[in-house]
């Protein structure tokens, strides 16, 4: 059986706009991509609202992907794949970061997955492939004071930077924002509706296939 880590923020968590709860597992796009995959594969959801790349904050704490990874690979290796898809919360206007430290900070987070695997092989197994994924860019604020105009202009530019870090990682790479347009994110513009849920788990299961 193939081990997927599907590794994220509110997105991958299932957070339904406009309300705040989560969707159900079967719409949620890892439950769908489990759906899609078959018995063969087994998806680990790992989502967590508010989650960024590398920066943390006391407004909401434990929100950093780097305080978390270790344990994270530590509880659910051996892994065959990691889908990395984080981002959109580093742009918040109080972190005050660029797209590129926004890429620095997703250098860190595939520096902690490389690092975990080299020294804890001997139970965990080699490092897993890794699938790193830009989040589609907000179209507007939709009335979230965290976010202003630089914060949309830095998630535009998050593609490109992530391209780069990918390819510089040995990291396959795809940009949400090809196949999810504004029309498939709810009232917040933020999240996914269910449909894109569903559209983002069609397009990961064919990676995943080429991929493993």
């Amino acid at each position: 059986m193939k081990e997927i880590l599907c590794f994220g923020d509110s997105n991958t968590h299932g957070y339904m706009p406009g309300l705040g709860t989560r969707y159900p597992y079967d719409v949620r796009w890892p439950g769908v991509l489990a759906r899609l995959l078959g018995a063969e594969y087994h998806i680990v959801e790992e989502g967590m609202d508010g989650r960024t790349t590398a920066f943390e904050d006391a407004i909401q704490p434990h929100r950093s992907a780097l305080g978390y990874l270790y344990p994270c690979l530590k509880t659910h290796a051996p892994l065959d794949l990691v889908i990395l898809m984080l981002g959109t919360n580093d742009t918040k206007a109080r972190y005050a970061v660029s797209a590129e430290e926004i890429g620095f900070g997703l250098q860190r987070d595939l520096e902690e997955i490389e690092t975990f695997f080299r020294y804890n092989a001997a139970r965990a197994g080699t490092c897993p492939k890794i699938l790193v994924v830009s989040p589609v860019p907000m179209p507007g604020t939709g009335g979230d004071p965290e976010f202003d105009a630089a914060s949309l202009e830095k998630q535009r530019r998050l593609a490109a930077v992530y391209r780069q870090v990918a390819a510089d990682y040995g990291c396959a790479f795809a940009a949400a924002e090809d196949w999810i347009g504004p029309e498939l994110l709810g009232v917040d513009l933020c999240h996914f509706t269910p449909k894109a849920h569903r559209v983002y788990a069609e397009h990961i299961a064919g990676l995943v296939r080429e991929l493993l």
